[in-house]
C-alpha cells in the first residue's frame, strides 16, 4: 500500500492517458467488482478522476489488493500502452501475495476525502414553530457555526430554515435523488423533538427512519460505500440527566452555566438502518433533554464546531473528535437543576472518517 501511496501522482499522470483501458484490465483481474467498475466508468468523469478514484478504491481494499494492482501494471500489454510504466518499475520482484484468504494485518484504512467539493452538507434549522412550541432562540448561532466550519472543510453547504415536517422530508428526498459525486454526505438538523423523531415547524414529526432511510446504499446508490454523517440537536425525551459525583485528578472543575439562559429542545431515537457507513450523533442520550443557550447556541453544536476547527487540521478522525466533544459537553453543569448532558453516537462506519481540510484553506 505504501508503494502505491508514494507513487500515486505518477500513476495518475501516466494512466490518465487511457483510463478506461486500465479500468477494463482491473475489472478483468477482479481487483474491483463489476458494480465498482460501472460506478467508475461514468460518462461525465474525466480520465484523471477515473484513475484517482480507482487508486483510492484499490488502497482502501488493503495490501493484497494493492499488490495485485501493482503486478497488473507490470503486465506486458499495459506497459506497451503506457511506456512510462516499463521505465518506472525496477526489476526487483514484488512481495509475494499471502497464500491464505485471511485479511491483511493492516491499519484501519480511511474513507476517501479529497474530492472538490467534498460533498453536500445539508443544514435544516427550525427556529419558529406553531403555538405552543417556543421559538428556538440561539439556533441561528449554531447554524452560522456549522455553515462556516463545513464550508471551510470543503463541503457545498445548503441551509434550510423553518420547514414543516413534509418540507423536511421533501428536502431529504431531493438529496437522495442527487448524483453524489463527492466523498461524503453530511446532514445537520436543529429542531424540537418528540418521541418519534424531529419536529417540523408545524409540530408534526419526521421519524428518524425518514431521515436516515433515504441514504442507504439501496435507496441512494451514488452514496453506497461513502460515509453519511448526521448531527442532530434535539431532545430525545423529557428527563434531565443527573450528574455522577467523581473525584477529579486535576485542578479543572466543571463549568457552571446560568440556567436562565438555557432552553430545551423536547426526542427519542427509533433506529438507523442496518446499513454500513453511517455516523449519527445526537446531542443527548436517549430519553433525556438537550439544552441550548439563547445567547451563545447549544453546547453540543458549539463544542462540535470548536473541536472540528482544532483537530481537523491535525487529521484526527471524527470519532476521536466526538470523544473530545463528549468530554467537553459532559463537563458543563447547569446551576439551577444541577443537571448534565452527554452526546451519543451510533456508528456503522467501516473505516476512519477524517475531514481533511482542503490545502488551499489550511
Amino acid at each position: 500500500m505504501q508503494t502505491l501511496r508514494d507513487q500515486k501522482v505518477f500513476f495518475i499522470d501516466t494512466l490518465s492517458a487511457d483510463a478506461k483501458f486500465v479500468l477494463q484490465h482491473v475489472q478483468e483481474k477482479q481487483i474491483i467488482t463489476k458494480r465498482e467498475y460501472n460506478n467508475l466508468n461514468h460518462d461525465n468523469y474525466t480520465n484523471e478522476k477515473i484513475v484517482t478514484d480507482l487508486i483510492d478504491k484499490v488502497m482502501n481494499k488493503g495490501n493484497d489488493t494493492c499488490l495485485k494492482f501493482l503486478q497488473l501494471l507490470q503486465n506486458e500489454q499495459l506497459q506497451e500502452s503506457f511506456p512510462a510504466l516499463k521505465k518506472h518499475f525496477t526489476p526487483l520482484p514484488l512481495p509475494a501475495l499471502s497464500n491464505d484468504n485471511s485479511p491483511p494485518a493492516d491499519e484501519i484504512t480511511e474513507y476517501k476525502m479529497s474530492s472538490v467539493p467534498r460533498g453536500f452538507c445539508v443544514i435544516i434549522n427550525n427556529i419558529n414553530f406553531d403555538s405552543p412550541f417556543k421559538e428556538r432562540k440561539g439556533s441561528d448561532i449554531d447554524e452560522e457555526s456549522l455553515n462556516r466550519v463545513f464550508t471551510w472543510l470543503g463541503f457545498t453547504v445548503d441551509v434550510y430554515r423553518n420547514k414543516t415536517a413534509q418540507e423536511m422530508k421533501d428536502i431529504l428526498t431531493q438529496f437522495r435523488q442527487k448524483l453524489h459525486e463527492g466523498d461524503c454526505f453530511v446532514c445537520c438538523i436543529l429542531s424540537h423533538g418528540g418521541k418519534e423523531g424531529v419536529c417540523g415547524t408545524d409540530r408534526l414529526t419526521v421519524n428518524y427512519g425518514d431521515i436516515f432511510g433515504p441514504f442507504t446504499g439501496t435507496s441512494c446508490p451514488s452514496l453506497a460505500g461513502k460515509p453519511k454523517a448526521f448531527f442532530i440537536q434535539a431532545c430525545r425525551g423529557k428527563e434531565y440527566q443527573l450528574p455522577v459525583k467523581v473525584e477529579a485528578d486535576n485542578l479543572e472543575s466543571d463549568e457552571e452555566e446560568d440556567d436562565s439562559e438555557f432552553e430545551v429542545d423536547i426526542g427519542q431515537m427509533i433506529t438507523i438502518p442496518d446499513d454500513a457507513d453511517f455516523l449519527v450523533t445526537w446531542s443527548t442520550l436517549k430519553g433525556f433533554k438537550s439544552t441550548r443557550n439563547k445567547s451563545t447556541g447549544s453546547c453540543f453544536i458549539q463544542s462540535l464546531c470548536h473541536q472540528l476547527e482544532n483537530f481537523c487540521p491535525k487529521s484526527e478522525d471524527i470519532l476521536s473528535i466526538l470523544t473530545r466533544v463528549n468530554n467537553e459537553v459532559g463537563k458543563k453543569v447547569r446551576s439551577k437543576n444541577f443537571t448534565k448532558q452527554m452526546p451519543v453516537q451510533k456508528v456503522t462506519l467501516r473505516k476512519k472518517l477524517v475531514f481533511h481540510v482542503p490545502p488551499e484553506r489550511k
